[in-house]
């Protein structure tokens, strides 16, 4: 099954909004690469920079916006021998009751 294209994440998103513009204007992904992979080595990055920044601040202060992974049992494909697990990377984020999109980090 594929993923979706970049040109139909940008479409489903409101016409005018800055990152639709962003996303119509932005160059291909790396080769390779499709968005499922970009937004979980993305949402990885900003986990363990929050993990990182967190170090030093103290309860109430951190940042609770990239949450670690949840990971499934790993299985083992049969025909490949392949190992594997199902990941769920997310994001927490203040927003307006009317889906307007004003974000506030989650600390």
């Amino acid at each position: 099954m594929s993923d979706i294209t970049i040109a139909e994440l940008a479409s489903a998103l409101p016409a005018g909004d800055a990152v639709r513009t962003w996303w119509e204007a932005a160059s291909a992904l790396p080769a390779n690469v499709d968005p499922a992979e970009f937004f979980i080595r993305t949402l990885n990055g900003a986990h363990l920079a929050a993990t990182t920044k967190n170090q030093p601040l103290q309860a109430g202060s951190q940042i609770a916006s990239y949450p670690a992974p949840v990971n499934s049992a790993v299985t083992i494909d049969t025909t490949t021998g392949t190992q594997s697990f199902v990941t769920t990377y997310s994001v927490q984020a203040r927003v307006s009751v009317d889906l307007d999109i004003a974000v506030a980090t989650v600390q």
